[in-house]
C-alpha cells in the first residue's frame, strides 16, 4: 500500500462489506486491492470494534435549528435572539438601558399626570 487513495478505498470497501454483513466480499476486496489477507484481517477487527463501540446520538432539535442558523446564515427575525448572542457586559449594557427607557417614560407619564390633577383640582373647588 503505497498510495494513501488505495488505503483509504480499501477501509471504505471492507467497512460497507462488514456493514452489509457480505464476509465472501471481502475475499474479493483483498483480490482487487492486492493486499495480504493478515492486513485486512487486523482492518477488519477494527471496524467491528468500531461498529460495536461507537453508537449514533440524535441531536436536540435546538442545536439543529442553531447549527442551520449559523451555517445558512439566517436572520434571527427575533430581538431577543440578537440580544442572548451578544457579550455578557453588552447584555447588561441592553438591559439596563431598557428599564432606565422604561423608568424615564413611566417618570414622564406620572408627571404629566401630576399637572392635569392640579390643574383641575382649582377648578373643582370654586
Amino acid at each position: 500500500m503505497t498510495n494513501h487513495n488505495e488505503l483509504e478505498n480499501l477501509l471504505s470497501a471492507v467497512t460497507d462489506a462488514l456493514l452489509a454483513d457480505d464476509h465472501a466480499n471481502i475475499d474479493q476486496i483483498v483480490n482487487r486491492y492486492a493486499v495480504p489477507r493478515s492486513e485486512v484481517e487486523g482492518l477488519v477487527g477494527i471496524v467491528r470494534k468500531l461498529h460495536l463501540t461507537l453508537i449514533g446520538a440524535k441531536p436536540s432539535r435546538r442545536f439543529v435549528n442553531r447549527l442551520r442558523s449559523d451555517l445558512m446564515g439566517a436572520n434571527r427575525a427575533n430581538i431577543v435572539n440578537r440580544v442572548r448572542y451578544l457579550p455578557p457586559r453588552v447584555q447588561i449594557a441592553a438591559g439596563i438601558a431598557l428599564v432606565a427607557g422604561f423608568l424615564l417614560l413611566n417618570r414622564r407619564r406620572l408627571i404629566e399626570d401630576a399637572h392635569r390633577d392640579a390643574q383641575e383640582v382649582p377648578a373643582l373647588q370654586q
